[in-house]
């Protein structure tokens, strides 16, 4: 089955490289209880759509609010309601975002040639991405990542990840669509299937990577992978549907 890599870890994301100081920071979709301040400290203030935010700044969306963030030529941020993200696009720490709460949809474009591969630090894992759209969820009782498709790897700066890997009968029926095996074969290809995915149930890895249409939910050190959920998948239908025209720009 044809893997592309991904990975995932909440907490402080940085896209390092210097290249993107200045890149303007625009909202352009906006409804609801939409606010931006300074810093997590100050007061903030209404935003509409057609925005232009400082380059340092902390954006919320209210219990009715959502918004469609450009972040210059490198990527398209899509807010959920009660949803909340410190942004710093100045020349000190060129694209650093550091997801507070809530649910926020991520469209990266994609780098080409010699373009540096935008690095995301968190405070529990270094990812490097290549053009990517992904869902990070940080909401009580909830730790996850649900990916559309691009390339993400993620590496623990220090213990272990203890990956649980579940399997589905899905998985296996996008298999079977691919190969077109006669339906003997496909029943031993499912027997081996399933035993190799027993014998890679758990693995314990600094590093690991993950499937387009997959998620991983995270809880401490330990990671549930499986296929994309039906309620992930519709939350991410629905911040796409929201931001349709604007995600139709994103180059992957």
């Amino acid at each position: 089955m044809r893997r592309i890599f991904l990975g995932f870890c909440l907490g402080w994301i940085f896209l390092a490289d210097s290249s993107f100081a200045g890149e303007k920071i625009e909202v352009v979709q906006a409804e609801g209880n939409v606010s931006v301040s300074e810093t997590p400290a100050s007061r903030a203030k209404k935003v509409a759509s057609n925005s232009t935010l400082p380059s340092r700044n902390v954006l919320a969306t209210g219990p009715n609010g959502r918004a469609v963030v450009r972040v210059g030529n490198v990527a398209y941020l899509v807010l959920e309601k009660n949803s909340k993200i410190e942004i710093d696009n100045s020349n000190e720490r060129a694209g650093f975002f550091r997801q507070v709460t809530g649910m926020i949809y991520y469209a990266v474009h994609t780098l080409n040639g010699k373009e540096r591969t935008l690095e995301v630090r968190t405070k529990s894992a270094t990812m490097g991405i290549r053009g990517t759209r992904f869902l990070v969820a940080d909401t009580p009782g909830r730790n996850e990542v649900g990916m559309r498709k691009g390339a993400l790897s993620v590496a623990s700066p220090d213990a272990e990840f203890e990956i649980h890997k579940i399997a589905q009968q899905d998985e296996f029926d996008a298999f079977k669509r691919e190969a077109q095996s006669a339906v003997a074969a496909e029943k031993r290809q499912f027997e081996e299937y399933k035993a190799d995915t027993l014998r890679e149930f758990v693995e314990y890895k600094r590093e690991f990577s993950l499937g387009a249409e997959r998620m991983a939910a995270f809880d401490g050190k330990r990671v549930d992978e499986r296929p994309l959920g039906g309620a992930t998948r519709a939350e991410m239908e629905a911040l796409e549907s929201y931001a349709g025209e604007w995600l139709q720009e994103v180059r992957d």
